[in-house]
């Protein structure tokens, strides 16, 4: 199995994700944090589910959540570009890329 690697934002987006749940209800932050968990686990298991995006990219749903991690395999990694919210400014994501 690869290993996962965050893009600096989408670690950020997490974090502020995390931080949003928790206020909205205490606890629901970390109920976020495990959720992404597995959702790296299940992508570093099995790196061409997904529904496909740009530029070789796959979307994979957080479960109970409205976020999906944006991500790309590569030879020796999986990188995630993005969690990104299911609707909220779709391809902003796509300059870090580069």
């Amino acid at each position: 199995m690869k290993p996962a690697k965050y893009h600096p934002h989408a670690e950020s987006e997490m974090i502020h994700s995390a931080l949003f749940h928790d206020e909205r209800k205490m606890g629901l932050g970390n109920c976020f944090l495990k959720a992404v968990e597995a959702t790296e686990s299940a992508i570093r298991e099995q790196p061409l589910w997904g529904q496909p995006g740009e530029a070789g990219t796959r979307k994979w749903r957080v479960k109970k959540f409205p976020l999906v991690l944006i991500h790309r395999e590569f030879p020796d990694r999986i990188t995630v570009f993005a969690v990104a919210h299911f609707s909220r400014k779709p391809g902003y994501w796509v300059e870090r890329l580069q």
